[in-house]
């Protein structure tokens, strides 16, 4: 059975407290995680930091389920 976790939409964040953003950008940033994109599933994500990587290495970045960082 699926958990919130597996169903909730998916952040990326590239370093601590510096998100990717739905607006121009290598990628689009956001220091507010409520400005932050969502993303429908975990290989949406991937994707998202996949391409973000073409322009930085972005070594800390991580995949975030919404369920365990926003209240």
């Amino acid at each position: 059975m699926p958990t919130p976790k597996t169903l909730s939409p998916w952040v990326v964040e590239l370093e601590p407290g510096l998100w990717i953003a739905p607006w121009e950008g290598d990628p689009g940033r956001t220091l507010r995680i409520d400005n932050a994109s969502r993303f429908r599933s975990r290989a949406t994500a991937e994707a998202a930091l996949e391409r973000a990587r073409r322009h930085r290495p972005l070594g800390r970045a991580r995949l975030q389920s919404c369920a365990e960082v926003l209240p």
